[in-house]
Formats: structure tokens, C-alpha cells, sequence
């Protein structure tokens, strides 16, 4: 978890069952996927049997590909650290 940047992954909640979130998660396409507000929302199976396990057994760096849009896209408070380095 990242929470400097408010990004966590975690299994996905489905509270509020207007939003469909598990049926979004599986449907084919990745359009109807993007359901959180900064988290990254994993089938609860998928977190239990490859995440969580991971993550327990030390010091993890999970990647998340691909990504097609800038992350100021996503997460408007996200500051780029080399961005930054070369605008000094």
C-alpha cells in the first residue's frame, strides 16, 4: 500500500449493491472495471490465494499493467517525484 498516495489494493466490498461491483469486476471488458475511488478493487478469491499470500511472506512490490492513461488522470493529487527533480 501506498499511503502518501491514498492507493491500497484490497478484495473488493460490494456495499452497496447498485454499483455491481463483483459483476463489473468479471465482466469482459475492462470499461466497466474502474469502480473505486483510488483503490484497487481484486476478486475476493484473487486477493485470498495470490495477493494476501504474497504480501504476508516479506517485503513485496506488486506491479499493476498495463495502464494506458497518466496517472494525473487518475488520482488528480498524484505528483510525478521526477517531474518534480527536473523542474528545479
Amino acid at each position: 500500500m501506498d499511503y502518501d498516495a491514498a492507493v491500497s489494493m484490497h478484495r473488493v466490498r460490494p456495499l452497496v449493491k447498485a454499483e455491481h461491483r463483483l459483476e463489473r469486476l468479471a465482466s469482459p471488458t475492462p470499461d466497466d472495471n474502474r469502480i473505486s475511488f483510488g483503490c484497487i478493487n481484486l476478486p475476493p478469491s484473487f486477493y485470498e490465494q495470490v495477493l494476501r499470500p504474497t504480501v504476508q511472506a516479506g517485503k513485496t512490490v506488486i506491479y499493476v499493467l498495463p495502464e494506458t492513461r497518466p496517472l494525473q488522470a487518475v488520482f488528480a493529487s498524484y505528483r510525478d517525484p521526477i517531474m518534480d527533480v527536473a523542474a528545479k
